[in-house]
Order: C-alpha cells, then structure tokens, then sequence
C-alpha cells in the first residue's frame, strides 16, 4: 500500500512538467500597450487593443503646426473591421443614446477636417440634439475622398428649441453601411466649436489639445471583450491572474467583460481555438467571484469538428473571497478537432447582473494536458497528527509563513478528494475530515512559491 501511495504522489508531481495545453493558461504573459486617450471622450481604443491589439484613436499635430488634433483610424483582421471613434456617450450616437448636458441654440459648428477614405467607405462626424430624452435634430456630416491638408468647415443647425442634451461622436468609416468600411480609411478633426449669436458653451475638450497617457494589459493567446479586463497579481500561482469586471454604460445597463480563445467574426461567429482531439477530460483551475449582489461569473467551453458544434460544457462562479479549485468533467461521443474556451464576468441572462462583479481565474488546464508549471518543491516542516485520524487531522506549515494555503486531498486512485483554502494560516493547518470516507489519502500544501506533500489514513 504505501508504494501505491508513493506512486500517486509521484505521478501528481509530474503531472505538472507536462506540455501546456490551453496557451497561456496560467496567465503569466501580457503585453502592455501604452497610449494616449483624448481626456473628457471616449475613444475605441479600450476595445480595439482588447480584439485585435490596434491603436485606432491618437492625436495628431493640429491645423495651426502647433497644437493637437485627433486622428481616428480604421483597421482590421479576420475579415473583421474596426473602425476608430471618439464619443461623448456610451450610447449609439446615431440613435440619440446618452450624451452631456447643454442649454444653448448654436446655428453652426466649425472645425477643420483631413481625411482619406478608401473605396466608397465614409468617415462620419455626428451631432445631435435631445430635450427631455427625445431627439430634437440629428447631424450627420460626412467626409470622403483625399484631403491631404486640414480644411475649415462648417455646418449649419435649425434648432427651434433650446436642448438639454448635446452628443458628439465622429468615426473613421461608415458604421451605417459595414459592407463599405474599408481598412486604412482615416479622419483627423480639430477646433469643433459651437457657434451662435452670443459666445456659446463649448464641449470639454473641444479641441483636442488634452490628452492622457494610459495603458492596457493583453494576455498573449486570448482575445478580450469588454472594458474592464486586466492582469492582477493576486494570484495562488506565478505573479499573475486574469481579472475581468462588469460595467454599466450610459443607461445603466451592465455588460460582461471576458476572454477567450479564438475571435469574433463580421456578424459575431466564434472562429478559431486550439487543436484539441479529447473524448473524455476535465477543466480545471482556480478562481475567486467577487459581487456586491446575486451575480455569478461563467465559463463555457465548445468543442468543434470541422465547423461543426459536437457540444461542450457550462460553468458558473459563485461569490467567494478566497482562491477556489473548481472541475468541470467533458465527454463526447465523437472526437473533435478544436476547443475553444470563454470566461465571462457575468453569466447569461444578466437578469442579476451587477456592475462591479469580478471573476479571477488562474492555471485553467486540462487533465489530459497539464499546466507546464512546477513550484519549488520543498520537504514537509513535519508529519501530520493524530494518524491515523478520525474528524480532525493537524498539518505543519514552514516556520513564519504568511500568504494564502491551498490544500489538496487525493484518494488512493489520485481522484481529488478535498480542497481546503486557508487565508493568513497560523503555523499549524487543521483540516476537518467530515466529507472524507475512511481510507488512505495523498495531500498537497500549496503557496504560491512552493508546495509539499504527505499521506494519511481516515478511519471510522
């Protein structure tokens, strides 16, 4: 018995310096994008960096040679474009959603423009006028062609009525007609300003001369959605974890944030993944939820062959302050060709969504690949007692250790058994034995540098 014991603990050792499965599973590797962002607007930047690594917004030298303007630009990938925008609202500009307040009667708008579209592509700039949430004139100037230099512009409004609300948006492609947008088609503006018979309110930042350095972090093998998706280095392993938060836009309505293998296409398909050929597996990792309310997080996982669906799995994260081991068993009646896999910070429906919500997740591998991650392994500060035990075993920790204890319980067929979690352990780890059956049990203590093991026997 105590060779088959050995044996289990052997294997669950080298388990770990197996290949990686999932890339980046342990999400160690990030690239930081650092950028500028026009201050008082939001840009497309958030998202085109998360989708497909692009800058899209970034300001330029202005009309007069020495102060800025604001550059927006299309790209793309995957047969997927992007085009670049800046926006006062979180909302669709050209359906009156959101915007800044304003009380004023402008008769026009001035500004200088240069562009370049490509093919029958149009840049946009919107204005439009709300009181009392209705719309009460909707703008739409257009630019297309090849304007090498900044040219003056101006463009005329018929407001009857005093607004309370203003929006302005400008994109560097035709988002009315997607079929049209056209990688490589660009719009720089500058000075937009109200004009009327009296000095008029201006829109913060107006003319583009402020601007603020920020930075996003992309995790190699992933693609974000979302705005909230970062790194954190509070993790159980390695220096980092992947953090993906829910959000409200301008209506209050929350929206997920996420991740996950392979892209998005033109219509919102899910293309790509990793090679994968499994019947039978698991998923499995580690994540702490964190919420202010009846909110959960999710995974789910799809299996492919060829471009067909041959099913997968669901999983849902529930609040919990402290790093969780979680499993989720996968079987098929055929085998596939592909996996990919999608973490969200809130799951489907959002009927109990909640801005704030926060999923972690770290070392996210399969049991048929492991994580190639192996932490120092260090010999146990001292054995556990009683053993044999009953209810209650007692496991010694390295002297003057502080930081989080995870604790993993194997049968005798190297099946885990029981997780237990400890935040800030005293020197002595006391792990109920209640859930356990009476029977011989490998245990592994892990931090985030080290782990060690043991063996005990549970009777009745």
């Amino acid at each position: 018995m105590k060779q088959i014991i050995y044996l289990i603990a052997a294997l669950l050792v080298s388990a770990l310096l197996t290949a990686q499965s999932i890339p980046n599973g342990d999400f160690e590797q990030w690239t930081t994008y650092n950028f500028f962002e026009p201050s008082d607007w939001i840009s497309s930047n958030t998202e085109t960096i998360h989708e497909n690594n692009w800058i899209t917004v970034l300001p330029v030298v202005g009309h007069d040679g020495i102060g800025q303007a604001i550059r927006v630009s299309t790209d793309g990938q995957n047969g997927r474009v992007m085009p670049g925008y800046f926006s006062n609202t979180l909302g669709d500009p050209l359906l009156g959603e959101g915007g800044t307040e304003y009380h004023d009667i402008p008769h026009s708008m001035t500004g200088y423009a240069r562009y370049h579209t490509l093919g029958a592509d149009t840049s946009l700039l919107v204005i439009a006028f709300k009181k009392e949430g209705n719309l009460i004139g909707l703008h739409v100037i257009p630019f297309y062609g090849n304007q090498n230099s900044f040219v003056p512009f101006e463009h005329f409004f018929e407001l009857s009525e005093v607004p309370d609300t203003v929006i302005m948006a400008a994109v560097s492609s035709d988002v009315r007609n997607p079929e049209l947008m056209t990688t490589g088609s660009f719009l720089e503006l500058d000075d937009l300003t109200f004009q009327g018979r009296f000095v008029m309110p201006q829109l913060p930042n107006h003319d583009f001369e402020s601007w603020n350095h920020s930075h996003i972090h992309h995790a190699h093998d992933w693609k974000s959605e979302g705005r909230h998706v970062d790194l954190t280095e509070e993790t159980p392993f390695g220096n980092y974890a992947v953090s993906v938060t829910s959000y409200t836009d301008w209506e209050g309505h929350v929206h997920a944030s996420g991740i996950k293998t392979g892209y998005m296409g033109a219509n919102g398909e899910w293309f790509g993944g990793f090679p994968y050929g499994y019947l039978s597996d698991t998923l499995k990792g580690w994540y702490k939820y964190l919420t202010d309310g009846e909110d959960a997080g999710c995974i789910s996982v799809e299996m492919i062959s060829g471009s067909v669906s041959l099913g997968g799995a669901f999983y849902q994260f529930y609040p919990t302050d402290d790093w969780t081991y979680f499993e989720i068993p996968m079987q098929l009646s055929q085998q596939p060709d592909t996996l990919r896999v999608q973490i969200m910070s809130t799951a489907l429906p959002y009927d109990e969504a909640t801005p704030g919500s926060t999923l972690m997740i770290d070392n996210l591998q399969l049991t048929s690949q492991p994580l190639a991650i192996a932490p120092l392994r260090i010999d146990a500060p001292g054995e556990p007692y009683p053993n044999p035990a009953v209810a209650l075993i007692h496991v010694p920790l390295p002297i003057n250790y502080k930081g989080d204890i995870h604790v993993l319980v194997y049968d005798e067929r190297g099946a885990l058994a029981k997780t237990y979690n400890f935040h800030q352990p005293e020197s002595i780890l006391r792990l109920p034995l209640d859930a356990l059956a009476p029977g011989n049990y490998v245990y592994e203590v892990r931090s985030t540098e080290w782990l060690y093991g043991g063996r005990f026997v549970k009777n009745r």
